[in-house]
C-alpha cells in the first residue's frame, strides 16, 4: 500500500444506513453534542500539554471479500514536526515540506505542505490528534462500550456538507477517564473500513530536532522526486 493511499483514502461511506441517520440533516457544527465536544476538548488539552508525543499504532484495513490487513506503525511529534513509519514506508513532515519515503521501491517523494487553514480531507498521523476540530463535522455521543475492561465513549462524526467531505462517517472510541483516543474508524462507499488503533501514547519523551529533518545521504540509491510547485 503506497503512502499516498495511506495518507489517504480513509475516505468514506455515506452514512445513512438507518432511517434515523437519514433523517438528520445538519447545517453547522453548532449542532454538535456538547458532551461529545467536552470529552474531545479534554483529550486535546492533554495532548497539547505535551512538548513531545510518541505513539505506536495499528492501521486495520478491511476490504469486501478479502482478509483483514493489519499494518503497524509508530509516530513522533514535536510541535508541528512529525515523523512516522508504517511498514516499509516512512514520512517526515517539517516546516519545509512533507517527505514520503518508500523503502520497497527506494523512492522519496517531496510534497508541499498544506496552506494555513487548508483542509486536505485526509486522516494522517499529523492530524490524528486534532482532526475532529473545526466547523466541518457534527459530533454526537452514541453511548458507552467496555473494551478490555476499559469504559469507552462512542463518538460519531458526521460532515456538515456530505458532498464536499471525503469523510462521510467516522467513529471515535475515547477513554474519558484517561483522556485518550483509543481508535478512529471510517467507512467507505464500497463497504471498506479503515481503523486507526492507538496502542500506546507517551508524552514528553526526548526527541532531537534532527529526527525531523530529511538527510538524503541516509538513503543512498534512492530516487528523490520533488513534487513541490
Amino acid at each position: 500500500m503506497k503512502f499516498s493511499s495511506f495518507l489517504l483514502s480513509l475516505a468514506l461511506l455515506l452514512f445513512g444506513t438507518s432511517v434515523a441517520a437519514q433523517a438528520n440533516h445538519y447545517t453547522n457544527a453548532s449542532q454538535s453534542d456538547k458532551e461529545a465536544k467536552r470529552i474531545l476538548e479534554s483529550i486535546r488539552q492533554k495532548y497539547d500539554g505535551y512538548a513531545t508525543l510518541t505513539a505506536d499504532f495499528r492501521l486495520e484495513l478491511a476490504f469486501p471479500n478479502q482478509p483483514v490487513e493489519v499494518q503497524r506503525g509508530s509516530l513522533s511529534r514535536k510541535g508541528d514536526l512529525v515523523r512516522f513509519k508504517l511498514g516499509s514506508q516512512e514520512g517526515i513532515i517539517n516546516k519545509d515540506a512533507a517527505y514520503f519515503i518508500l523503502h520497497n521501491s527506494k523512492e522519496v517523494q517531496i510534497n508541499d505542505l498544506p496552506q494555513p487553514g487548508e483542509t486536505t480531507g485526509m486522516l494522517t498521523p499529523q492530524n490524528l490528534f486534532n482532526f475532529y476540530e473545526g466547523e466541518e463535522y457534527v459530533l454526537s455521543l452514541q453511548g458507552e462500550e467496555t473494551v478490555d475492561g476499559r469504559k469507552l465513549q462512542i463518538i460519531e462524526m458526521k460532515p456538515v456538507d456530505r458532498n464536499a467531505s471525503d469523510f462521510t462517517k467516522l467513529r471515535l472510541m475515547a477513554d474519558q477517564q484517561r483522556k485518550e483516543i483509543m481508535s478512529v474508524k471510517a467507512f467507505s462507499r464500497d463497504g471498506s473500513s479503515y481503523t486507526f488503533f492507538l496502542d500506546n501514547t507517551r508524552g514528553n519523551t526526548a526527541l532531537a530536532d534532527n529526527n525531523f529533518t530529511f538527510d538524503k545521504s541516509q538513503f543512498p540509491g534512492y530516487h528523490v522526486e520533488d513534487l513541490r510547485f
